[in-house]
């Protein structure tokens, strides 16, 4: 499936195929990739209602009374509602980006996206799909969703030990969550902004003019409408939908962290290879950090390295909330680490594609970059090179297929005021990022200058 963009802020076009497993944006600032990045997510996040009202009686009973019951799915019926999505996208670039309706009606005047998806092969495709998957209310897991390849019908089990679950929210809302998970390749997606480290480390106080605005509410007489309308305009603030999620993210810590994830023990490698240290929460909702140097000691987040802070996110993400067939956004997974980290983050990648996760992520990272390429030419590694791979610490599970593997690079064209968002040809060998290696060329050639002047310029005048 590719989705199609025009005209998205500075981008002209962007024709990006969802069918990879793991994209990588890059190119100059300001080019428009966190746009880009943005719409795909807000895109995986939309609201779907069931083509269906609700469930019958019949199968809530079995849902509470035999803990299960069977729902026939029609593929066809799916795609037309996956086919309207992309109508529903213009009129909500306000919320995905955190401004007013009349200024992303300006801004987004000519904004339009289109989905490419052949019915037939959606079908068959949906057909052929094996699912397991939950379902959650309020954080909490309530079903388990599975079919098995080559049907159609659905089995979703009561897996939830609270007692007071609701009846009517069962009834009205489980079947909008199964069809948006059915609706895409996507069951549910994530985004780790480049804010992150700010958004878990400080999200009690970013969120205290929420309870400041609370308490002004209860004590306001009715009349005070105006008082109340300048007030929320000096003290609220919009936020884009990924931020907000995110954030929303980080104040639900507590109610998170009751589940162990799916892929929690990929967290647990990048706290043991590149934290050095474990990310906890206090039963208050802190983070807290704790060095393997120092087992006795945990410090909250904020005093902890700037790595860490920007790592804590993901490995809690990791840890407690990322299942199967998702995916998840990462702009900028290079920010504030060193590079022995951003390359060891970037096999991590390999994993959790191999794992099943979807990823998209927006990089200026040569040693990500390269890395990424390492992987890519891993796949296709002789197999007496075995020995030498294990030496140097790579695994089978980080290998990443060529055809898997999507490459954008966003760019101004020549004379152009419009970004060019380029795919870029991956074959067994990687990809190659133009402006990250012309600016590399560029800096060696001053060295080497600089290097060969300081060296032999006082030869040279004798």
């Amino acid at each position: 499936m590719n989705i199609i963009v025009n005209n998205l802020g500075p981008i002209k076009q962007a024709n990006f195929d969802f069918d990879k497993k793991i994209s990588v944006f890059c190119g100059p600032n300001n080019t428009g990739k966190t746009y880009l990045s943005y719409v795909l997510y807000a895109f995986t996040r939309q609201r779907v209602y069931a083509m269906e009202e609700s469930l019958t009686e019949t199968q809530i009973n079995d849902f509470f009374i035999k803990q299960s019951f069977l729902l026939e799915i029609d593929p066809e019926k799916i795609y037309e509602a996956m086919s309207k999505r992309q109508f529903n996208m213009p009129g909500d670039m306000a919320t995905i980006f955190g401004i007013s309706d009349t200024y992303a009606e300006e801004l987004f005047a000519h904004f339009k996206m289109d989905i490419c998806l052949d019915k037939k092969t959606y079908v068959d495709y949906l057909k052929e799909r094996e699912l397991d998957f939950k379902i959650y209310f309020s954080g909490q897991s309530v079903a388990q969703v599975t079919k098995k390849t080559g049907e159609n019908v659905l089995l979703v089990q009561n897996i939830s030990n609270r007692i007071e679950i609701d009846r009517d929210a069962i009834k009205g809302e489980l079947l909008t969550q199964i069809y948006k998970l059915l609706l895409f390749p996507v069951f549910f997606s994530h985004f780790f902004p480049v804010e992150r480290n700010s958004l878990y480390t400080y999200y009690k106080d970013i969120t205290t003019n929420r309870s400041q605005l609370m308490e002004l509410l209860q004590r306001m007489e009715n009349g005070n409408r105006q008082a109340l309308l300048e007030y929320i305009g000096r003290n609220s603030a919009r936020y884009p939908l990924a931020i907000r999620y995110t954030l929303d993210a980080a104040i639900r810590l507590n109610a998170l962290s009751q589940e162990r994830g799916y892929y929690a023990y990929l967290a647990d490698e990048i706290e043991q290879e590149v934290l050095g240290g474990k990310i906890s929460l206090t039963d208050d909702g802190e983070l807290r950090y704790t060095s393997n140097k120092a087992p006795d000691k945990d410090i909250p987040l904020y005093l902890s390295a700037s790595m860490t802070k920007s790592m804590a996110g993901i490995v809690y993400g990791l840890r407690h909330v990322v299942g199967r067939y998702d995916m998840i956004f990462i702009d900028e997974p290079e920010v504030n680490c060193h590079p022995d980290a951003q390359i060891f983050m970037a096999r991590i990648f390999g994993k959790m594609v191999n794992a099943g996760i979807r990823m998209v992520i927006s990089t200026h990272s040569d040693y990500i970059v390269r890395e990424i390429n390492n992987l890519i030419m891993l796949s296709g590694a002789p197999k007496d090179m075995s020995e030498q791979l294990q030496k140097w610490g790579y695994k089978e599970d980080m290998a990443l297929k060529p055809q898997d593997v999507g490459a954008y690079l966003f760019n101004y064209g020549a004379g152009d005021n419009m970004v060019n968002v380029t795919p870029v040809e991956v074959n067994d060998y990687g990809f190659e990022v133009k402006t990250i290696d012309e600016s590399i060329s560029n800096q060696n050639e001053i060295s080497e200058t600089l290097y060969y002047e300081l060296k032999y310029g006082n030869d040279k005048q004798l």
